[in-house]
């Protein structure tokens, strides 16, 4: 019995899985030896055939980049708060702490053509001064403050601070020393105010700015709660309002409830320092808390 080519091709699969009956195997392989056509076909089926990849790797490629993202938000909120704690650590360890006048403290050397020459002792990690023409036109005037740190105490090395003050056309020099809630003590020269009375006080500049921030504060949030239903207008506003509130946490964190200063301008600067770290991480906080909630309606 011969068989065609087309029964052969049906009987192929069979006999290369060797499922094929001994009579029908020999007919196959007889067909076989006299049909090139068939040999190839069978080498074809024979021959290993290599395993498809799975090309649907989009769901594992969303999941790695968002364990990615997961972990890099994590990665920034955290160095986000050391960054605002170590800021605020170093704020208070260089924060001036105002030393009281003593002999020792400050030293003079009244040079020939007017100028007095002021040595701070070697406690004296920084100073301030101002000056002015005395109302009475007798002469010219100087405040001066000096201040230790914490720092300080932990650094072995000192720089010693020196001053020079130049009074205007040879005019008379008076220098006071002044220390919060003191009266101005004269250290040289003549006593303008002897009437007695004279304190420096020190800057409001600061509690301006906290009042301006809360009240931003208050006002945004009652505009967030009057657009709590409008999604967009809600996430703009949410970010607008975490600023006034990092400041005044910010200020928290550098001056406490206390809103006076004697250096004004570096409590601000150490404030907005940490107010930038505390925003951001403000930000991420609710970022990862929309989605948490996100995340809890599509499960329900």
């Amino acid at each position: 019995m011969n068989l065609t080519c087309n029964v052969v091709m049906d009987l192929l699969p069979l006999y290369a899985e060797n499922m094929t009956s001994d009579d029908t195997r020999l007919l196959v392989e007889k067909h076989l030896a006299g049909c090139p056509d068939c040999r190839r076909e069978l080498a074809a089926m024979q021959a290993p055939q290599p395993v498809p990849a799975d090309t649907v790797t989009a769901p594992l490629q969303r999941l790695r980049s968002k364990l990615f993202w997961s972990k890099v938000e994590a990665v920034v909120l955290t160095a986000a708060l050391i960054l605002a704690f170590a800021i605020t650590g170093i704020a208070y360890l260089t924060a001036p702490e105002y030393l009281p006048y003593s002999d020792t403290l400050l030293t003079f050397h009244e040079c020939v053509d007017g100028t007095l020459f002021v040595s701070f002792g070697e406690e004296v990690v920084g100073y301030d001064t101002h000056s002015y023409s005395a109302t009475n036109g007798e002469g010219y005037v100087y405040h001066i403050t000096a201040w230790t740190n914490q720092w300080s105490r932990f650094s072995p090395a000192k720089n010693t601070q020196s001053l020079l003050l130049k009074p205007q056309q040879n005019e008379a020099l008076s220098v006071y020393y002044y220390l919060d809630g003191v009266e101005d003590t004269l250290i040289f020269g003549k006593d303008l105010y002897a009437g007695g009375g004279v304190i420096t006080l020190p800057r409001l500049v600061l509690g301006y700015y906290v009042v301006i921030a809360a009240v931003l504060a208050v006002g945004l949030g009652l505009l967030l709660f009057g657009f709590r239903k409008h999604e967009k207008i809600r996430n703009v506003v949410e970010k607008i309002v975490l600023l006034p509130v990092s400041y005044l946490l910010g200020h928290l964190c550098i001056k406490g409830f206390r809103s006076s200063s004697y250096s004004a301008l570096r409590d601000f600067c150490a404030i907005l320092l940490v107010m930038l770290p505390l925003y951001c991480a403000m930000l991420l906080a609710l970022h990862l808390y929309r989605r948490h909630q996100l995340r809890k309606q599509l499960a329900s």
